[in-house]
């Protein structure tokens, strides 16, 4: 019986020795616990996180919605405030600080989604930026 545990004592004392010198040769951070835990949250919560995935996905697809309706908003602000101006209307300077922050954010919008259609407000805006400069110019605001 001494024989089998000095034979195996010896085996794992000098696996032993090899092992610790490796762990200290290479910084390896090992912690089965951790990984153990997240495989069984992910196991516990796996239907959780898959509803999270819906509602983030259909979070995502609402404010695009949102950004698009907006955009179309501006858009109309802009055409409305334009017809107004070649029906002769005149507007405050805050009036065209309004329309020009709408100007801005459509601008926005559109470079930053290339497949909506602007071409149906680019003379709006040059005709309102055009009469902003002139009242400026002139000081001729309502």
């Amino acid at each position: 019986m001494f024989e089998w545990v000095s034979t195996y004592l010896g085996d794992f004392l000098i696996y032993l020795v090899i092992g610790s010198g490796l762990i200290e040769v290479v910084p390896i951070k090992l912690n089965p616990w951790s990984w153990l835990a997240k495989r069984l949250g992910r196991a516990a919560n796996g239907e959780v996180l898959s509803k999270v995935e819906a509602v983030s996905v259909a979070l995502d697809k609402h404010v695009e919605s949102d950004e698009k309706r907006q955009a179309k908003e501006n858009r109309e602000k802009i055409l409305r405030f334009c017809d107004e101006t070649l029906e002769g209307r005149r507007h405050s300077q805050e009036h065209f600080n309004e329309v020009l922050e709408d100007i801005t954010e459509y601008k926005r919008y559109c470079e930053g989604h290339p497949e909506f259609p602007n071409d149906k407000a680019v003379l709006a805006i040059e005709r309102v930026e055009q009469i902003y400069r002139k009242c400026l110019e002139e000081n001729d605001f309502l």
